[in-house]
């Protein structure tokens, strides 16, 4: 019977950033060496390492990424070509991503798009201190099941820069005030914060709306699953500092991962009306699962 592999606490360390790394950067060429490098490690012991914290060998934890990546994209760009989708996945022919696909969500490529499933199983559990809080947090993240959400109005900004943002909210403000706190919503996915460049999208989101959608705006939905909840009140520039610190230092330290699905943000609008928008009060909804988890528990 074989020994169980010893993986130090500055191996794992590393090993967490490289996953979210991973993450960021699927269409990159990865090798086992390439990845192995990336940590600082010779392949053979980086391969059996990463087998113990994650549960997969390298080259196919990639694959389960990018599947996952897949059925993101097959619910939240609708009108992506599913060869498109299954050639970013890695795969030549349709029928090859079908056969995948299936053994991975149980369901076919075109029953996921029809019919969104969202995350089952247990909540997972983060590990380790919270460690160099930013200023307007609040209190320690919380585990929480959240969602499904859907709206029939939104606006997506046309660039992922200040003036552009301000814009589609201005567009999402010129419709009637929310009837109460926690109906205006960002949401964007859950890359470019380790890898800064990435094509980004910011979506703003006014839940609660009851009327017929005015030209112009687009509706969203979002399926139930694990989310860690920040509470934040200060400056509203201060949010990307918090954006910044949960993906480059408290998921890395969490042994938790991102999902492939939306980072949610909820505003309560009273705060943005005392302050002329200068200050938040906001609750940030991070999608995680456990390190190594899979998203095939659909529901």
């Amino acid at each position: 019977m074989s020994r169980a592999y010893a993986v130090g606490p500055e191996a794992r360390a590393a090993l967490a950033v490289l996953l979210l790394e991973l993450q960021d950067a699927l269409d990159e060429p990865w090798t086992l060496e390439t990845m192995a490098a990336r940590v600082g490690y010779d392949p053979s012991h980086f391969a059996r390492a990463f087998q113990t914290v994650v549960g997969q060998p390298p080259l196919r934890w990639l694959r389960t990424l990018r599947l996952e990546r897949a059925a993101h994209d097959l619910v939240f760009a609708p009108a992506r070509p599913l060869q498109v989708v299954a050639e970013e996945a890695g795969y030549a022919s349709h029928e090859a991503f079908r056969r995948a696909f299936v053994r991975a969500f149980g369901v076919p490529p075109s029953a996921m798009r029809r019919r969104p499933r969202g995350l089952r199983g247990a909540a997972p559990r983060p590990q380790g201190a919270l460690q160099g809080r930013p200023e307007g947090l609040s209190a320690a993240p919380e585990i929480v099941r959240f969602g499904p959400l859907a709206s029939a109005v939104s606006v997506v900004a046309t660039r992922f820069d200040d003036a552009a943002i301000a814009e589609a909210w201005r567009r999402l403000y010129a419709l009637p005030s929310p009837a109460s706190a926690w109906e205006l919503a960002a949401a964007s996915p859950p890359w470019g914060f380790t890898r800064p460049g990435r094509p980004r999208e910011y979506r703003c989101i006014r839940l609660g709306y009851g009327e017929k959608a005015p030209p112009g705006f687009s509706p969203w939905r979002m399926q139930a699953g694990w989310f860690a909840r920040f509470r934040y009140e200060g400056t509203t520039p201060g949010i990307h500092a918090l954006m910044t610190w949960i993906f480059r230092d408290w998921l890395p330290g969490s042994a938790l991962r991102w999902r492939f699905a939306p980072v949610v943000t909820l505003f309560d609008p009273e705060a943005w009306h005392a302050s002329r928008f200068q200050r938040s009060r906001c609750a940030v909804h991070v999608p995680v699962q456990s390190l190594g988890g899979r998203g095939r528990e659909m529901s």
